[in-house]
């Protein structure tokens, strides 16, 4: 496998990295290597890449027998795209990360599902996770790059700092994994931060269900989370409510957010609705 680095291919279109755009180009070549063997596409799967930027992981993908979709919005990147990946079978879908329409994508496609890659801007992780979250139906498994400090606290367990919504929301609908972790050097230009590289797999049977009542329950318990879950979830749901949820849930009142699994949330907010 062989693909131009990121430096070569910014000199060969006269182009600079954008900070706009949080441009952080990936120019490990051992790094591309793991993240297509970490994604493991079958022949023909689609995989659906956030930010393909100018397209090195995009050609490992093609070249390892996936059929690529790229969502991309710097017109920049879409030219480069457009002129290098378009002719070798690249579909190239220009937008935002965060929005991505993944059951308009997967419509007529045999599995009725996607893998998703990408390497996450900071500014948009949480949006990107929450629209993969809400998309899981449509998805068979997400390799994503984010921040060292998110992929902490995607692994977090419970009773620990890390620990928090972001955990519960992701971790109820995927089983979470580390890949790579990656030093600034490994990009161009090198970030101010590590980042690390984690492979979400799509639950068949999910650890909860994501009712308005367990996303009240599990925000209210973060948003105030030095409180005890009486007053912090009393605060949401009345004390009445959630004295009485407590109770059903057999959930010690004095306990803290911080302390609860994902299924003790889903058991909470089941005797809440």
């Amino acid at each position: 496998m062989s693909q131009e680095d990121p430096r070569a291919a910014l000199r060969r279109h006269g182009l600079s990295p954008k900070a706009a755009f949080s441009q952080n180009f990936l120019v490990s070549s051992s790094a591309v290597r793991t993240i297509v063997a970490a994604t493991a596409p079958s022949p023909g799967e689609l995989v659906v890449e956030l930010g393909a930027g100018l397209g090195t992981l995009t050609a490992a993908l093609i070249e390892a027998g996936a059929s690529v979709t790229a969502i991309e919005r710097d017109p920049d990147m879409i030219h480069v795209l457009t002129q290098d990946l378009v002719p070798k079978g690249l579909v190239l879908q220009p937008g935002d990360a965060a929005n991505v329409d993944y059951a308009a994508l997967t419509r007529g496609v045999p599995t009725g599902k996607a893998c998703v890659v990408g390497n996450l801007p900071y500014a948009i992780t949480g949006a990107i996770l929450r629209n993969l979250v809400d998309s899981r139906a449509h998805l068979s498994r997400a390799i994503v790059m984010v921040q060292r400090e998110v992929r902490d606290r995607l692994v977090a367990v419970p009773g620990t700092a890390e620990y928090g919504a972001l955990t519960v929301f992701t971790t109820a609908a995927f089983a979470v994994q580390t890949v790579l972790k990656l030093p600034p050097g490994a990009f161009h230009p090198p970030p101010k931060v590590h980042s690390a590289v984690v492979r979400l797999d799509v639950l068949e049977r999910p650890r909860a269900q994501e009712t308005p009542a367990f996303r009240t329950v599990v925000k209210a318990a973060f948003e105030q989370r030095r409180k005890t879950l009486r007053n912090a979830l009393g605060a949401a749901l009345g004390t009445a409510r959630a004295e009485a949820a407590l109770a059903s849930a057999g959930i010690d009142p004095v306990r803290r957010g911080e302390t609860l699994s994902v299924e003790e949330f889903a058991e909470v907010a089941r005797c809440a609705e």
